[in-house]
Parts: C-alpha cells; sequence; structure tokens
C-alpha cells in the first residue's frame, strides 16, 4: 500500500514539474514576441523622470559642435590670455640682515642666484652662506627657491627646505639674511 502512495506522490511531483516548465517556456515566448504583460515593477521607474518639456533636447554632432564653439567665444575675450603676470611685481624684500640694510627690494626677474660668490645675482658674503647656495626661479606665475646643496641649509618660514613655493609674505632665511616675499 505504501509503494502505491508513493508512486502516486511521484507522479503527482512530474505533472507539476510540466506544469512549471510549460508555463515558464510560454511566459518566455511571449516576452520574446512582445506580446507579454508588463510586471507592475517595470512599469513603474525607480526614479521620478522631469515631464516631457524637461528632458534635454537632442542635437545632431553638428550642433553640438557649435554649442560648444559659441560657449568658448562667450567664455574668454577674442585674442586675449587670462594672464596677470603684467600686474604681478615679484620682489624680495630684506626684514633682516647682518650685511644688508633692512628694506632694500630684490625685483625677481627670471632665474636669480643667491651666494657668497661674486658671480651670484644676489651676493650675500656671510660665513654661513655658501658660494653658490640657492636659486629662485620662476614656474608658470609662481616663484620657486631651490637649495643648492648649501651647508647650512635654506628656510622658508623657518622650515628647511630643498625646494618650495614662495606665497605672499614667505620668509626665506638664507643664512643670517631674512628676506619676504612680495607681490
Amino acid at each position: 500500500m505504501i509503494d502505491i502512495v508513493l508512486l502516486v506522490l511521484k507522479i503527482g511531483i512530474l505533472v507539476l514539474l510540466y506544469l512549471f516548465i510549460w508555463q515558464v517556456v510560454k511566459t518566455a515566448v511571449q516576452n520574446v514576441r512582445g506580446g507579454g504583460v508588463a510586471s507592475p515593477a517595470a512599469a513603474a521607474p525607480d526614479v521620478v523622470l522631469p515631464a516631457g518639456d524637461r528632458l534635454a533636447p537632442i542635437f545632431t554632432p553638428a550642433e553640438r559642435d557649435q554649442r560648444r564653439e559659441d560657449r568658448e567665444v562667450e567664455r574668454t575675450m577674442d585674442g586675449q590670455k587670462m594672464d596677470f603676470s603684467a600686474h604681478i611685481n615679484p620682489r624680495l624684500v630684506v626684514e633682516e640682515s647682518p650685511i644688508i640694510p633692512a628694506g632694500v627690494v630684490f625685483p625677481l626677474e627670471g632665474w636669480i642666484n643667491v651666494g657668497r660668490a661674486s658671480t651670484s645675482d644676489v651676493v650675500l658674503d656671510e660665513q654661513f652662506v655658501s658660494s653658490t647656495h640657492a636659486r629662485l626661479v620662476p614656474r608658470g606665475q609662481f616663484y620657486f627657491v631651490e637649495d643648492l646643496g648649501s651647508t647650512n641649509g635654506t628656510f622658508v618660514n623657518e622650515k628647511q627646505v630643498t625646494e618650495a613655493q614662495l606665497r605672499m609674505d614667505s620668509r626665506l632665511r638664507i643664512g643670517e639674511t631674512t628676506f619676504r616675499y612680495e607681490e
């Protein structure tokens, strides 16, 4: 008797399995043909879409190129660069030094060598200054100080540096001379 019950259960499970497979295939065929019914989850998007009149307009590639050119013209003045370097006057002002009076101004134009050697642009004849101590280098609209392997070091705002950007009111110390960077 138990064998008959088990056989009926096996046949019932097989029938349910075949019905399930048949339903899956039927739904898949309908979806491929486009005749399937959309599920409620697919009908409602996850985000709220803007109304039809606020959608982004569709432009051709030629129209997009023209719009880019128009924006470029709007952003810059014809034939002129946005260059403020003509209004910047970079310079070093002596704050304290045993050999140079305070307030002396050294204008910065191009590369400036600082050292004890007579060939330096700014000569500091001090015992703590190397013959080729440091170099001031323009990079774009900014000035940088580079230590040239000096024995006693180059300091910007009391920190020893091998290379550093000079910013407004930075203090540059070489030997016992302290400069203030101004623009």
